[in-house]
């Protein structure tokens, strides 16, 4: 892989472009982590936690070709970064989404490398298989969330049927 001093202005952007992104992303996913682990939902814990870690595994990797050291054990926050937004899963999946068909317009970028190209188009693919497995996880939350509340509806019913029995028996 090529270092810094050996890339285009172009490519040096659209690195630091992705790096600021993929930051953002992970620590919106911990922050959602963190909320599914207060609402008692340890499959969505386990799923966030794992995107947040390939996030921030993927930002690890393009600190050296954007010209920060290594030894760094968390990459800075880029300013002005949407980390503190309360997003939920549907809204990060669609951020996950907007971050990969960026990888990919920056990938189409003209005179990038080689390897930055196919840096960009895996970065895209990454990006775009978290969004689908949040998504994913979403729909399964709302499904979820529509089956409680449904078992909920039928049980008032049920009791304010028995209640009414009752008060006929009487």
């Amino acid at each position: 892989m090529l270092g810094q001093s050996e890339l285009s202005p172009t490519a040096l952007r659209c690195l630091e472009r992705q790096l600021a992104e993929a930051l953002d992303l992970a620590v919106s996913c911990q922050r959602l982590s963190d909320r599914a682990q207060s609402d008692g939902d340890p499959f969505a814990v386990v799923i966030l936690e794992r995107v947040a870690t390939d996030l921030t595994d993927l930002a690890a990797s393009l600190l050296p070709l954007v010209g920060i050291e290594d030894g760094l054990t968390t990459p800075p926050l880029p300013e002005g970064s949407f980390s503190g937004a309360d997003f939920g899963l549907a809204e990060l999946g669609h951020s996950l989404g907007q971050a990969g068909l960026a990888a990919e317009v920056d990938a189409m970028s003209p005179g990038l490398e080689a390897s930055v190209v196919r840096l960009l188009s895996k970065l895209a693919g990454l990006y775009q298989s978290s969004r689908e497995l949040l998504l994913t996880l979403a729909e399964a939350s709302l499904r979820t969330t529509a089956r409680s509340r449904d078992a909920a509806q039928e049980a008032r019913a049920d009791h304010r049927s028995r209640s009414v029995q009752d008060e006929e028996a009487r």
